[in-house]
């Protein structure tokens, strides 16, 4: 990318509205809309434009010599823009093709067409924002739930950066005061240990907090596998309809219904949800019923969060015991369905703790009993009951291998200090953490990190 050059494209998503919007962003961009923006259909003279103004005019093709569209320009002045560059921002009405014109002007004028990503990246480049604040740019456009685009309006205000900023400040501090002892040790005494032990102990709680926050932004960027299973006829086709609030499944009393995985998405308490309803899982001689087991075991190897579905009116059985089996070693929730066909003073067996078990609820699928409840668990465990939501922010994977990596050095430091090896070894290992908490936020990064981080980027943001 020649970043001295001025780069234009149309910033609004493809299709038809009620409004368009074309950016230009660099040294050329004031310039460019001078010669292209009139102050009337009919008048050659250009609109003089103020910085963080909108002015009304019109926009000139004089190729064709014609007018293209009316519209609405708005231009910031550098180094007060999103870019840190001059910008222009011009509003189109909502046709594609008027858009796609005011383009080609533009770019017969000398501009470039932008690259994906390129008016972030050079915000990024310019200062104007952080890497990591740069990536919530992506996770704000893309975010599946109002928790999801919360969470990255949060890291875009800066909050992510913030907490890393606290760690690699005091990191730094202390790494200055042991380098300052070792170069001038007749001037500055040796710092004691147990100070630096208590410094690093500090600072590795606030990066194990932030470290655990990896998993649900997870959850919250590309969504959470959730497998319903059970034996047949417990009730698993109803809980998806349940928790869809629409008749998605087909669901009868005969055993054996559902043959394949059914799968749909929904919001669940703000986490996006792959919700798969399986075939019944037990012994039988028939083929396709076989073939939906197989696939039902297969989902739930792909799957992070399992719902074992049980018929409370028969209680746990040789079947669930399979079943749990096929689980290994996933989170799973244990439901006990169809307690609205208890009577009297039969309750719905909870049976024993197994491992991997989150809860085990009583539920009836049919009169939504029990459903709020299983939102709450399922919202709990995303978030690591509550500590990922008390941290407002999240770790996408980049992020979270750094800050393990981050971890790592602060852990051979105390390793180092047990060890009572000399200072300089402890300054190794700090440098090395400060490099990794550096890199989180885009300081100490390569063409290459940063060619991937806005390689997803759509063209115009």
């Amino acid at each position: 990318m020649n970043f001295e050059q001025t780069i234009v494209a149309i910033s609004t998503a493809p299709g038809i509205g009620a409004i368009a919007l074309v950016r230009l962003s660099g040294k050329q961009a004031l310039e460019i809309i001078g010669s292209v923006l009139r102050i009337s259909k009919d008048s050659s003279t250009s609109v003089a434009l103020k910085s963080h103004q909108a002015r009304h005019g019109f926009i000139f093709d004089s190729e064709r010599n014609e007018i293209v569209d009316e519209v609405m320009v708005t231009a910031f002045a550098a180094p007060n823009s999103y870019t840190g560059e001059d910008v222009v921002e011009i509003s189109c009405h909502g046709n594609p093709l008027l858009a796609r014109r005011i383009l080609s002007v533009c770019l017969k004028e000398g501009a470039r067409l932008a690259e994906p990503g390129e008016f972030t990246r050079r915000a990024f480049l310019a200062g104007k924002i952080d890497l990591t604040q740069a990536e919530a740019v992506l996770d704000l456009i893309q975010a599946k739930t109002d928790k999801g685009s919360q969470v990255a309006l949060s890291v875009l205000k800066g909050d992510l950066g913030k907490q890393v900023k606290i760690v690699r400040e005091e990191l730094k501090q202390l790494l200055t005061s042991i380098v300052a002892s070792l170069d001038f040790p007749e001037e500055v005494d040796l710092l004691d240990e147990k100070e630096i032990e208590n410094t690093v102990d500090k600072n590795l709680v606030r990066l194990k907090e932030l470290y655990d926050t990896a998993n649900s932004g997870k959850y919250l960027r590309e969504g959470l596998k959730l497998a319903i299973v059970g034996r047949p006829n417990a009730g698993k086709s109803s809980l998806l309809n349940c928790l869809l609030k629409v008749e998605r499944a087909i669901v009868t009393d005969i055993p054996g219904t559902t043959r394949d995985s059914l799968e749909e998405q929904l919001d669940i308490n703000g986490i996006p949800v792959i919700l798969v309803d399986t075939a019944g899982m037990r012994n039988t001689d028939d083929h396709l019923e076989k073939l939906g087991i197989e696939r039902t075991k297969h989902v739930l190897a792909d799957s992070q969060l399992v719902l074992l579905v049980a018929d409370s009116t028969y209680g746990w059985q040789k079947e669930e015991d399979e079943i749990l089996a096929a689980i290994e070693n996933k989170p799973w929730i244990l439901l006990w369905n169809k307690t609205d066909l208890l009577v009297g003073e039969k309750k719905a067996v909870k049976g024993k703790q197994f491992g991997g078990q989150i809860a085990a609820l009583s539920i009836s699928a049919k009169t939504g009993k029990g459903v709020d409840e299983l939102a709450k668990y399922i919202e709990n465990w995303t978030f690591a009951d509550g500590k990922a939501q008390d941290m407002g922010v999240s770790l996408n994977t980049r992020q979270a291998t750094l800050c393990a990596d981050a971890i790592a050095a602060l852990q051979l430091v105390k390793k180092t200090l047990a060890s009572k090896m000399p200072h300089d070894c402890l300054a190794t290992d700090l440098k090395a953490s400060l490099d990794y908490l550096s890199e989180i936020e885009g300081f100490a990064v390569s063409e290459e990190v940063i060619s991937s981080v806005f390689a997803n980027f759509c063209i115009g943001k």
